[in-house]
């Protein structure tokens, strides 16, 4: 339990803070275009070129609606949505409906993007490197990387679960020091589910008012 008025202890605050800035990392990597090339190349070439290539973006000058719009076409482009929906609504996925499912879909990618999109204004200088890449099924790379982000900062370790399929490579989740981003988001869609007396229209409902155009 927090106590009011206190901050919470340094180490956790470090932590949150890694996570938080290494979320804005994810963000930006999806605003580079997909390369085709570097499909070809395999799994470890997938993700250092797309970190390679996306501080380029950082030294342009853009607006909102552009960045909003260059992550929703590489987000389509780069991650495997319609699995990582499914993923992260979890049981509750078997007992929606069909448009319920539909809804979800659309709302989910509508959440990431505002949630995500202009994410990437504190990356000067940051740097990725992949370390290695290990196999973890037939269709299952795991990409494990670094970043560097400077300031006498301790390097973040990220983690890219990239998928081979009938398109090409695709991330089906991101692992940021140890934290699957897909099972967070899982975790918190649960909770809203639940807190609605385990119907998902809750969950509906809170994605419609978070994605809703703000006046």
């Amino acid at each position: 339990m927090r106590i009011k008025g206190k901050n919470p202890p340094a180490g956790r605050r470090n932590r949150i803070a890694r996570r938080s800035w290494a979320a804005l990392l994810v963000a930006a990597a999806l605003l580079v275009p997909a390369a085709r090339p570097a499909i070809a190349g395999g799994a470890e070439c997938f993700i250092q070129s797309t970190a390679d290539k996306v501080f380029a973006f950082y030294g342009n000058e853009n607006t909102d609606e552009r960045r909003a719009k260059a992550f929703r076409e590489v987000l389509t482009g780069t991650f495997e949505l319609r699995t990582i929906a499914r993923f992260t609504l979890g049981r509750y996925w078997r007992v929606a409906t069909a448009d319920q499912r539909r809804e979800y879909r659309r709302l989910f990618e509508d959440f990431l993007v505002l949630a995500y999109a202009n994410r990437f204004r504190d990356l000067s200088g940051v740097k990725l490197r992949v370390a290695t890449v290990l196999t973890i099924n037939k269709r299952d790379k795991l990409v494990r990387s670094e970043v560097d982000p400077g300031g006498g900062r301790p390097p973040i370790r990220i983690d890219w679960r990239v998928r081979e399929t009938k398109q090409g490579l695709r991330i089906v989740d991101v692992i940021v020091d140890g934290i699957s981003m897909g099972v967070t988001q899982r975790d918190q869609f649960a909770a809203a589910i639940r807190s609605a007396g385990g119907k998902v229209d809750g969950l509906l409902t809170m994605l419609r008012d978070k994605t809703a155009p703000r006046q």
